[in-house]
C-alpha cells in the first residue's frame, strides 16, 4: 500500500539523510522523494512510501527525530 507523507524539516546538514534513512531502516520503501525549501530554516519533504506495515508506526518514529517539525499523511 502506498502512503504519501508531508514532512517539515529543519534545514540543517544531514536532516534529509537521517529522515530517509529512518524510513528505510523501519522497512518502508521510499518510492518518491521531493524536497523544497520553505523559508530559510525549513524544508518541506514529500515522501511516498510503500509498505504493508501500519503507517502510524512510521509517523511515530519520524516525530522522534530532532529535526522533524511536523508530519502528516496526505493520502
Amino acid at each position: 500500500m502506498n502512503h504519501q507523507l508531508l514532512i517539515h524539516l529543519r534545514s540543517v546538514e544531514g536532516a534529509l539523510v537521517r529522515t530517509i534513512g529512518l524510513v528505510e531502516r523501519r522497512g518502508y520503501a521510499p518510492e518518491r522523494v521531493s524536497a523544497v525549501p520553505v523559508g530559510s530554516h525549513t524544508t518541506m519533504l514529500r515522501l511516498t512510501v510503500n509498505a504493508q506495515r501500519p503507517i502510524e508506526k512510521l509517523i511515530h518514529q519520524l516525530r522522534k527525530l530532532y529535526d522533524v517539525q511536523h508530519v502528516e499523511i496526505t493520502t
